[in-house]
């Protein structure tokens, strides 16, 4: 299946290098800011019962919640700003089914990409230590309880991982580096900022494959589609395996 009407990420992105750190310092800041407000959000979220109420699981919602909160803030002042528009980020679509069948089978490639890395990992380094989200799961009782895990990893992480890594980050190394090394770069950043030393390789890995849908689609809808189908799958495999 192919587009007919591609429309390369742009050559000379609105943002600078400066940008890019001044998010990660917004993130920073204001994530301690809206912490007090945790609590009152994660008591309205366990009285409408949309989930096993497990501290555990409004914890994971609640920090997908305001990370993806602070990204887009920071991401919408840079652009306004900027005198920047949703097309400087990506968030077009020339082609939607192509973005969404792209996006789904490459979700569908970075699962098996990422299932033999870990293989890798674990046969050179032994088992790692487990993911919250793997934690977290063993004490799900219920199908029903899958639905705040869910909107955490397979919505809010996609949609603002994917607006500031790919939407901003790659296009500035992109146009200092070339299209291959921005790949490279922006994905090793991504797995480095996941800070986690056990997974940094397959997560750089899964940067580099986004950045590439990106590149060979120019819209974001393509990476955030591809991060949620990953995500989904492995909430999925994580889920059926702690049955």
């Amino acid at each position: 299946m192919e587009s007919k009407n591609v429309v390369l990420p742009p050559p000379c992105p609105k943002w600078s290098w400066w940008d890019l750190v001044l998010v990660l310092v917004m993130l920073l800041a204001l994530i301690p800011v809206t912490g007090f407000l945790k609590n009152y959000i994660m008591q309205a979220i366990a009285a409408l019962e949309v989930t096993g109420n497990s501290p555990q699981t409004l914890a994971l919602f609640m920090g997908a919640f305001i990370q993806a909160a602070v990204i887009i803030l920071a991401v919408s002042l840079l652009t306004w700003r900027k005198r920047g528009t949703r097309k400087d980020l990506g968030l077009i679509s020339d082609d939607l089914i192509y973005n969404l069948f792209m996006g789904v089978a490459g979700g569908a490639v970075l699962a098996v990409v990422i299932w033999i890395m870990g293989l890798i990992v674990f046969w050179i380094f032994g088992p790692p230590p487990p993911q919250d989200i793997e934690k977290l799961l063993t004490g799900v009782k219920s199908g029903g309880d899958l639905l705040l895990p869910f909107i955490s990893v397979a919505v809010l992480a996609p949609l603002s991982e994917e607006i500031y890594f790919r939407g901003m980050v790659f296009p500035v190394v992109r146009a200092r580096f070339g299209p291959a090394a921005g790949m490279l770069l922006s994905g090793l950043f991504f797995g480095a900022l996941h800070m986690d030393i056990y997974r940094v390789l397959p997560i750089s890995a899964m940067g580099f494959v986004l950045a590439y849908f990106y590149e060979r689609t120019g819209s974001l809808v393509t990476p955030i589609i591809a991060h949620s189908a990953w995500n989904s799958i492995m909430l999925l495999i994580l889920y059926i395996g702690s049955r």
